[in-house]
């Protein structure tokens, strides 16, 4: 059931995880507005992986809600109860949420170009030739016009996090979930890929970004956002979160990896 009214595009209401007894997230809620950037960071084991598995639903919430663009995350509403949606409406659900994880999770035996269709072609049902396009314009856009038939193991891994990115594009998200994009890449190589999500960032992509990557989080963010034990410390914007930040907590993290 979709909400009307003025929705922002990801919401997050008193969103609770656990793993047997251990709480991961303890009661987050935040907005995120269409084409806003949002740059999330913390300590390990804040909870801020789980936030977006959460929103993907790749993690069922055991408390809270999740909407995105107005659509209630992995459940329904019937007769003003929730039910957990079928795998199948999940799996098309999980089309308009982009995500793109520290290892680059690409198929070894498939070219870039298998890599980028395969989803369109086996969940969106796109013709191959459709498919096929579509493909080549996103490899194109991220830059790997000329890798199309390159497979993973002959690209370097900023390229293969590239081929990832252009892989969640050809779904034709709604939003995007980036989970430490960087943190698995050499550091010359850091740069390409960041270069693509700002690319993003300008057209108006609504995004999640979890990194320590904090150049780019000063240029590109909309909007910090600090984890801490499962709940959100401390948000703004970057000018304010890096040079006033309000929280003792916000300070002492700063201090540590500035």
């Amino acid at each position: 059931m979709q909400v009307e009214g003025n929705f922002p595009m990801i919401r997050c209401q008193q969103v609770h995880k656990r793993f047997g007894r251990l709480e991961v997230l303890r009661g987050v809620t935040f907005d995120v507005a269409k084409g806003e950037v949002v740059v999330v960071i913390g300590p390990s084991g804040s909870g801020k992986t789980t936030l977006l598995r959460c929103i993907n639903h790749l993690e069922a919430v055991n408390d809270g809600r999740i909407y995105v663009d107005g659509q209630p995350v992995g459940y329904r509403e019937v007769k003003g109860k929730f039910v957990e949606m079928s795998e199948r409406d999940v799996a098309r659900m999980r089309a308009s949420i982009g995500m793109v994880f520290q290892r680059f999770n690409l198929f070894p035996h498939l070219t870039a170009l298998g890599n980028v269709t395969a989803a369109p072609t086996h969940v969106r049902k796109l013709g191959r030739t459709k498919a096929l396009e579509a493909g080549r314009a996103m490899l194109e856009k991220v830059g790997l016009g000329d890798k199309l038939n390159a497979y993973p193991a002959q690209l370097s891994g900023g390229q293969q996090q590239r081929v990832a990115i252009a892989r969640a594009l050809a779904m034709e998200p709604k939003v995007m979930l980036f989970d430490e994009p960087t943190s698995a890449l050499d550091p010359e190589l850091v740069g390409e890929v960041l270069e693509v999500m700002k690319s993003l960032a300008r057209e108006g992509m609504t995004m999640i970004v979890v990194s320590h990557e904090m150049g780019f989080a000063r240029e590109v963010a909309d909007r910090m956002m600090l984890m801490d034990e499962g709940v959100i410390v401390e948000e703004g914007p970057p000018a304010q979160f890096f040079d006033q930040p309000h929280h003792e907590r916000t300070k002492l993290f700063l201090r540590k990896i500035l």
